[in-house]
């Protein structure tokens, strides 16, 4: 089964072309990306926070460094931030499992798309 994440990916208009091209270059992560048929949450949807961007939402899914499709997008995602220094043009989440295991990277969407705190839940027979 596996260790599993739930991610999130905000693409700025400028970058979408770049984010585009990088996904045709490997059908692994251009399938990941797309999501599954008939899923309304997960996969690519355009226009989600302005005109043009992309927004893709995966979940259930193993993020591992070495898997060829996770390498590609985090390339990008890390190009974008440190190499263009443009954290402004996209966003990267990911949680973990684990209630610790959460990752957070750019700045773009920042105020629409972030980790809200984890909230107590209490099932008792009280």
């Amino acid at each position: 089964m596996g260790y599993r994440s739930e991610v999130a990916i905000a693409i700025h208009p400028d970058k979408v072309s770049d984010f585009l091209a990088v996904l045709s270059g490997c059908t692994q992560a251009h399938d990941l990306c797309k999501g599954y048929p008939n899923d309304e949450y997960d996969g690519m949807k355009a226009d989600v926070f302005t005109k043009g961007d992309l927004f893709v939402s995966l979940s259930s899914i193993k993020w591992y460094e070495g898997y060829k499709e996770i390498d590609v997008i985090d390339e990008f995602v890390r190009k974008v931030i440190e190499d263009d220094d443009e954290p402004d043009k996209v966003r990267f989440l990911r949680i973990g499992e684990d209630h610790q295991d959460i990752q957070e990277c750019g700045e773009y969407a920042w105020d629409d798309l972030r980790i809200q705190p984890a909230s107590i839940y209490c099932e008792s027979s009280l």
